[in-house]
């Protein structure tokens, strides 16, 4: 699956919007002409509207995203690869147990996060620092491997150990914290099932 989020090149299809428990509001991206990108929303949490786009089809290990993204200042796109993905009560497509691979001016975090009475936790499982631009357009790719994320940004590889991996993952973008930039998605691997 690619997808070009350029104005009037793409629609939900084979993507859905998604949200973290650990956000009430579910925004939507506004359209740019080259790109999709979030907003600066005094009511949101963290003072930006938190977005994911999910696919609709579940992978196996072995399969492959990568995306285009640009950030100003703290802003921090990511790679969401979610366990399994299901309708809250309000009708609201969740993801409950997910991992973040985040690309931000310092680097590249990648995060584990899971629900714990009834709250989303976190433990951080690599960081590398390097020096990121703002305002540049940065390619972000990760392989998720039986037992690993195999992870580039930039040219620069990078990999960590994931114990234990899901048996089958949504994957996606998220738009976290400041303003996030994406131009494109691309998703490669075995497919396993459709919500």
């Amino acid at each position: 699956m690619k997808i070009d989020f350029s104005r009037g090149a793409w629609d939900t299809d084979d993507m859905t919007y998604a949200y973290s428990y650990r956000f009430e509001e579910t925004p939507v991206f506004i359209q740019c002409d080259d790109c999709v990108q979030n907003q600066r929303n005094s009511e949101a949490r963290y003072g930006f509207d938190n977005i994911s786009l999910m696919s609709r089809k579940a992978y196996a290990p072995g399969a492959r995203i990568s995306t285009r993204c640009s950030f100003e200042g703290d802003g921090a796109p990511l790679i969401v690869i979610a366990d399994k993905m299901f309708l809250d009560p309000r009708g609201v497509v969740r993801y409950g147990e997910y991992m973040e691979v985040v690309l931000y001016q310092n680097g590249v975090n990648v995060w584990r996060m899971w629900m714990k009475d009834g709250k989303v936790t976190w433990k951080k499982l690599m960081s590398v620092e390097f020096t990121v631009t703002h305002g540049d357009i940065h390619q972000l790719t990760t392989e998720i491997t039986g037992d690993r994320l195999n992870i580039e940004a930039d040219g620069r590889k990078m990999s960590v150990l994931i114990d234990p991996m899901y048996h089958s993952f949504h994957l996606g973008i998220n738009a976290c914290e400041g303003i996030n930039r994406f131009y494109d998605i691309v998703i490669e691997g075995e497919t396993v099932q459709t919500v």
